[in-house]
């Protein structure tokens, strides 16, 4: 059985894995606990992403892990702005105890984000990923994802709506992408600032990030900042950023729905997307 309860916590994976690699970790730091765990391994200028260990669709895919590693790299090398994977030491991936380890470099952060200069760095990030030629990326709305998430769901029209839309599959060609595109995914570290997380990469036509960087204020219309954001990424198809939103929304919804018997909490939030969603789908 493979479990939090019969492996090392994330944070002592992270700190083996590090001192196996000579990274020097007096006092490691959570930054983040999610699908995977931030790990500062301070003082080192090192974050660890670590898997929690829970298989999917509970938790990641080892593939996302490997994908997001090559496309952050190709994204850094050709001049865009993304927390890159470390040289040294390898960033991995690592496997250790039932946990992925990853190697990242660590941004300080410090201060707020600028949505104009998100907006305008996630076209730079496009730019630098028209020649991704890595591993293959999943389609953009992870129709298969969607499916296995569901199907450890009990039924209800919340589910079959989610099911309708990620069959949908309109107009994905197109190119390698962040995948996860909000403002949540951007770091300001003083004079610079990065966009992250790149687990969820995948492939199609840029209006898809474009669609998870305003999908909430499209259903909620209460993000200014992703509006602006927006604005400052450039041209664009607006009418294609509509269609995508219940794409991108079935996927971030469908994952909300498997976690409701851990989060029950977030039940009353969830109805309320899912009935937002349902009217803006409706509508397209």
């Amino acid at each position: 059985m493979n479990s939090e309860a019969n492996t090392e916590s994330p944070v002592a994976a992270a700190v083996a894995v590090a001192r196996a690699h000579g990274i020097r970790c007096q006092r490691p730091i959570v930054l983040r606990q999610a699908w995977h765990v931030l790990v500062h391994l301070a003082p080192a200028p090192v974050v660890a992403r670590v898997s929690s260990g829970i298989p999917f669709p509970e938790g990641p895919r080892p593939d996302d892990v490997v994908r997001e590693l090559y496309v952050a790299r190709h994204a850094a090398l050709g001049g865009a702005p993304v927390i890159p994977p470390t040289d040294d030491p390898d960033p991995g991936p690592h496997a250790h105890e039932g946990h992925v380890v990853t190697f990242w470099r660590y941004a300080a952060p410090h201060g707020d984000v600028d949505p104009g200069e998100a907006g305008r760095d996630l076209r730079v990030i496009h730019d630098a990923l028209l020649d991704y030629d890595g591993p293959a990326l999943p389609p953009a709305g992870h129709p298969g994802d969607v499916v296995e998430m569901l199907a450890d769901v009990p039924e209800s029209a919340d589910v079959e709506l989610l099911r309708r839309i990620a069959a949908r599959q309109p107009r994905l060609g197109g190119q390698a992408l962040h995948g996860d595109a909000h403002l949540g995914n951007v770091l300001r570290a003083g004079d610079d600032q990065y966009w992250h997380d790149l687990e969820s990469t995948c492939r199609g036509p840029r209006e898809y990030d474009l669609a998870a960087l305003v999908c909430l204020d499209r259903l909620e219309g209460d993000e200014p900042a992703a509006r602006s954001a927006l604005a400052a990424y450039g041209p664009h198809d607006d009418e294609l950023v509509d269609e995508l939103i219940p794409v991108y929304a079935a996927w971030v919804y469908a994952s909300f729905l498997l976690t409701l018997s851990r989060r029950p909490e977030l039940e009353p939030i969830l109805t309320d997307r899912l009935g937002r969603l349902r009217r803006f789908s409706d509508e397209r």
